[in-house]
C-alpha cells in the first residue's frame, strides 16, 4: 500500500486507528512502566496481547462518549477532557518509547559485538529511556500549562507584486483558528480581541475556524469579535470547523451581531484604499480535512474575476490550497488550519511537528514561483489545550510590492512573545 492509501485509511476511520493505536501504546507504557522502570518481571506475551485487546475495544467504546461530552459541563465534561488529555499524553509517551526500542536494537547489537552483556546494554537502556520518558513528561506538563498560554507576536515583510507604491507599507494583521468553545470564549476571547486590536494593523484578517463545534457558543464569540478595529475594515473567511458549527448559524450570527466583520464566502472586496487593493476569500467545504493537493471550484470562479487595476490578498483556510492559488496567479495567500501541529520538537523553524501528517505546508512561508503563502499558527487549539514548541501567533504582515526572495521573507521576520 503506498503512502498516499495509507494517509487516506488512516484519516477516513481516524478514531478507529486512534483507539488500535492508544490502546498500543498504553501497553507500551505500561510494560515500560512494570518491566524497565520498576524492574518488575515482564508480563508474558499472551497477558500483553489480551491486554491490548481489551485497551483497544475499550478506547473503541470511549471515543464516541468523548466526543460527545468533552465540552459539556459537570463530571461528564470533566471525565471525557481527563480521558482526553491523558490520552493524548500516551500517545505521546508511547512514540518516544517506540523510537527508543528500535533505536535500543543498533546500540545493543554493537555493545554485544563488543562482547559486553545483555545486561549491561540492557542496563543503559533503561537509564536512557527513563531521563527520556522524563524530558517527555516535562515537556506535556509544560505544553498544558506556559506553553498553549503563550502567544508570539511575529512580524513579516510581505511580497504582493503591482501594490501601489503609496500603498507600500500597510500592515495586515491575521489571526486564524480561534475554535471559539473549545478552551477559547468569554473573557479570555475579549482579552485576545483587545491583543489584536493593540497592534494597530490597517486591516485585521481571519483564516478560518472562528467556532469549533458547538452553537451555543455563535452569539456571544460574534459580539466579541465585533470589538475587532481597523481603519480598512475586518475580513473572515469560514473554516472546516465553521462548517461543522454551521456555516450559515456562523454567518448570520457575525452579520447580526459583528456588521464590522466582512464575511468573505467565495468574494472578493476592494479595500477602502486610494489606489486599488483588493481581498478575497474562499470559503471551506468542510470535506476531507486531511487531505492533500485539493481544489476548489469557488477558488477557479475566484480567479476568473480577479480585478486587472490592482493586486488581491487571498484568504483561505487550507493551506493546500496553495498549488490551486499559485496556477491561478494569487501573489499572496494567507492560510491557517494546521495550528502549526500544536506539538512540535524543539528545533530551528518547528516544521518537524504532528501537523505534517496532512500536509508539509505546516507553519511559516511558503513560496511556489511568484507566489507566498503563510501559513499562521492560530490563536486556538484543536483538542486538548497542549502547546509544545508552537506557540499561538498573532502574524503583522507589512506589504511590499516588490517581489522578495524566499529566503529574505524568513529573514526579515522577528517575534515577540507575551503570555494572554
Amino acid at each position: 500500500m503506498t503512502h498516499s492509501a495509507l494517509r487516506r485509511a488512516f484519516f477516513s476511520r481516524v478514531f478507529l486507528c486512534l483507539a488500535l493505536l492508544l490502546g498500543g501504546f498504553q501497553v507500551l507504557v505500561w510494560h515500560w512502566w512494570t518491566a524497565v522502570a520498576l524492574g518488575s518481571p515482564g508480563p508474558g506475551l499472551l497477558a500483553i496481547a489480551g491486554l491490548a485487546a481489551l485497551l483497544v475495544a475499550a478506547n473503541g467504546l470511549a471515543f464516541p462518549l468523548l466526543r460527545r461530552h468533552r465540552r459539556s459541563h459537570g463530571w461528564r465534561g470533566a471525565m471525557a477532557r481527563l480521558y482526553q488529555n491523558v490520552g493524548v499524553s500516551t500517545l505521546v509517551v508511547g512514540v518516544a518509547l517506540a523510537a527508543l526500542w528500535l533505536l535500543f536494537l543498533v546500540p545493543s547489537g554493537l555493545l554485544g559485538a563488543l562482547g559486553a552483556s545483555p545486561e549491561a546494554a540492557y542496563g543503559a537502556f533503561r537509564v536512557a529511556s527513563v531521563s527520556v520518558v522524563a524530558v517527555v513528561v516535562a515537556l506535556l506538563v509544560w505544553g498544558f500549562t506556559g506553553g498553549q498560554a503563550g502567544i508570539e507576536r511575529t512580524r513579516h515583510r510581505a511580497p504582493l507584486p503591482g501594490l501601489a507604491q503609496e500603498l507600500a507599507g500597510l500592515r495586515v494583521a491575521q489571526i486564524s483558528d480561534l475554535h471559539i468553545g473549545n478552551h477559547l470564549d468569554g473573557e479570555r476571547l475579549s482579552r485576545l480581541v483587545e491583543r489584536v486590536n493593540a497592534e494597530g494593523a490597517d486591516a485585521i484578517v481571519m483564516t478560518g475556524d472562528l467556532f469549533d463545534f458547538d452553537p451555543a457558543f455563535v452569539e456571544d464569540g460574534a459580539r466579541r469579535l465585533a470589538e475587532l478595529r481597523a481603519p480598512l475594515g475586518v475580513y473572515a473567511v469560514l473554516g472546516n470547523h465553521d462548517v461543522y458549527t454551521g456555516a450559515e448559524i456562523v454567518a448570520e450570527a457575525l452579520a447580526r451581531l459583528a456588521p464590522g466583520v466582512r464575511l468573505l464566502r467565495d468574494e472578493i472586496v476592494r479595500l477602502p484604499t486610494g489606489a486599488p487593493l483588493y481581498i478575497a476569500g474562499v470559503e471551506d467545504t468542510g470535506r476531507g480535512w486531511a487531505d492533500r493537493g485539493v481544489r476548489q471550484e469557488g477558488l477557479d470562479r475566484l480567479a476568473a474575476a480577479l480585478p486587472a487595476d490592482g493586486p488581491t490578498l487571498l484568504l483561505a483556510h487550507r493551506p493546500e490550497l496553495f498549488g490551486q492559488a499559485a496556477e491561478l496567479g494569487f501573489p499572496l495567500m494567507l492560510a491557517g488550519h494546521t495550528h502549526g501541529g500544536q506539538l512540535a520538537l524543539p528545533l530551528a523553524g518547528g516544521h518537524w511537528n504532528v501537523a505534517r501528517f496532512m500536509t508539509p505546508l505546516t507553519r511559516g512561508f511558503f513560496r511556489d514561483g511568484g507566489s507566498s503563502l503563510y501559513v499562521n499558527r492560530g490563536l486556538g487549539v484543536g483538542g486538548p489545550a497542549l502547546r509544545v514548541a508552537c506557540p499561538r501567533e498573532i502574524a503583522l504582515f507589512e506589504l511590499e510590492g516588490a517581489p522578495l526572495a524566499f529566503g529574505s521573507l524568513r529573514g526579515r521576520s522577528a517575534a515577540v512573545r507575551g503570555a494572554s
